[in-house]
């Protein structure tokens, strides 16, 4: 068995997901970072394994009104981000006005958007910014129609891709990035294609993702292959490298020199508030009900919306912190022992082993992957992904349409 295979099996002993009905509040030891999920969407996208429910004006404000009372319930003031993802949490411009205006004086840093390019116009870019968010996402997915087709991106064609990333880096805002996404069964040239010309128009991050295979999407029936991803991960760094970005974390790739950081999933610790969203303390993962009936019955009667849970003892919680951290680039041990203690022996093992064969690297108190250490990196995010994240959405969805009343779509 392989170093990373026992990783794997030790995960699978150590993280146990448990049903919940309600919780209460989350202690953290400092501020952490603040998720938002609007799960609105006017189209849903065959690919997309995120909770998202059928846009209609008439639930935005009382969805509005129940993030208030979910934020207060959990007793937190100060958050070190705001990032708010979706659904399409661009398409309704008074919601997000409601979202950022209620949350802004609570961050003590970026406040970050995920933005549909079929949203995007000067007008509404401007109108964006005013309302306190400077850092964006937008989510080309990519510049070919045949990959958009075979996404079911039914409100985006090539010419929508090119306008939108021309206006948005354009826009003024702190940090811009492109989300795009590879299908390994496609053809490969498509994808570099993608790459490059997003990296033409000067964003600050390109993020290119594997397309991931989640149950209730088109994709639920075909399997990934992380050796070919892989290899076209390595191929889509060289490109970057020749255009001056460098790979800043597993799929990211950033302008070469740029300090700051964008990421959905890499914050140390964060607070998850609307159907579907999570939050990891560094003791307990918890998931939100992806329904929104339930998602308002247990606000209104004081609980927090928790359905899944997975409580960490010291160890798997350094484990999965430090999983995350790796991910985003680097370890810092001194962070680890800031916030867990001294790390215990099981964990000072397992990163001694990982070193001497080869996988990670230190310099003084910083870790990082090695190219190796990247490539097993990939295979336990994907492991981790199918295992774990994929298991959970799917249970909520199905609770989700079992306890709908109101007669939500809900995906």
């Amino acid at each position: 068995m392989s170093l990373t295979e026992r990783v794997m099996e030790l995960g699978k002993r150590l993280f146990i997901i448990e049903d919940a009905d309600g919780a209460g509040p989350l202690s953290f030891n400092s501020s952490p970072g603040l998720y938002i999920h609007i799960p609105f969407c006017p189209e849903f996208c065959s690919f997309c394994p995120y909770n998202k429910i059928k846009y209609d004006s008439k639930l935005t404000n009382k969805y509005l009104t129940t993030l208030k009372r979910e934020s207060d319930l959990q007793k937190i003031a100060q958050f070190s981000s705001i990032y708010i993802g979706g659904g399409t949490p661009s398409y309704d411009l008074n919601l997000l006005r409601g979202v950022v205006s209620h949350f802004r004086e609570m961050a003590n840093g970026e406040i970050a958007l995920e933005i549909h390019p079929a949203d995007v116009s000067i007008k509404r870019l401007e109108e964006i910014r005013e309302t306190g968010v400077n850092f964006v996402s937008l989510g080309i997915q990519s510049f070919d129609d045949f990959t958009l087709n075979s996404m079911g991106r039914r409100r985006q064609d090539s010419s929508v891709s090119h306008n939108s990333i021309a206006e948005t880096t354009s826009a003024g805002f702190d940090f811009v990035d492109v989300d795009l996404i590879f299908d390994y069964q496609l053809d490969r040239g498509r994808i570099v294609e993608d790459l490059e010309t997003a990296i033409s128009y000067g964003p600050e991050q390109v993020s290119v993702y594997p397309m991931m295979r989640f149950a209730d999407t088109a994709y639920k029936n075909t399997k990934n292959d992380p050796e070919k991803e892989l290899e076209i991960l390595e191929e889509l760094e060289n490109v970057a490298l020749t255009n001056g970005y460098v790979r800043d974390s597993l799929w990211t790739f950033k302008k070469r020199g740029e300090k700051r950081k964008y990421s959905s999933v890499s914050r140390e610790f964060f607070m998850g508030i609307g159907t579907s969203a999570s939050s990891f303390n560094g003791k307990d993962f918890r998931t939100n009900t992806f329904s929104l009936d339930e998602y308002f019955s247990f606000v209104d009667s004081g609980k927090l919306p928790v359905s899944k849970t997975i409580k960490m003892n010291k160890f798997s919680a350094i484990l999965y912190y430090s999983f995350w951290a790796l991910y985003g680039g680097h370890l810092d041990l001194g962070s680890v022992e800031e916030h867990f203690g001294r790390l215990p022996l099981r964990m000072r093992f397992l990163l001694y082993s990982t070193i001497t064969r080869g996988y990670l690297k230190r310099e003084s108190d910083i870790i990082k992957p090695t190219r190796l250490g990247t490539r097993e990196l990939h295979i336990i995010e994907e492991w981790l992904t199918y295992s774990f994240i994929d298991q959970i959405w799917a249970d909520l969805r199905s609770r989700a349409r079992d306890h709908s009343v109101s007669g939500e779509s809900v995906l």
